[in-house]
């Protein structure tokens, strides 16, 4: 199973709907809120060389936004 790593922030839409979205299909999610850690913060701009919320990171491959980028995000879920 994939592990997903969800960057984002409280109150934030897309990385709610992120987050529903990869637990409906039994996805394990790290989140790492942005707003209030600053770790995950410098871990964000580390990982994806900016800090965007949310933020996917599947197997290495880096999507800022979920609604934009889900056709995309989908597949891997399987792959």
């Amino acid at each position: 199973m994939k592990k997903v790593l969800l960057y984002t922030m409280e109150g934030n839409a897309d990385g709610e709907a992120a987050l529903v979205f990869f637990q409906a299909r039994g996805m394990r999610v790290d989140v790492r809120d942005v707003g209030r850690d600053g770790e995950a913060t410098l871990e964000c701009f580390t990982v994806a060389g900016r800090l965007a919320v949310p933020t996917v990171v599947i197997d290495g491959r880096v999507f800022f936004g979920f609604a934009a980028n889900r056709e995309a995000i989908e597949p891997l879920l399987h792959a």
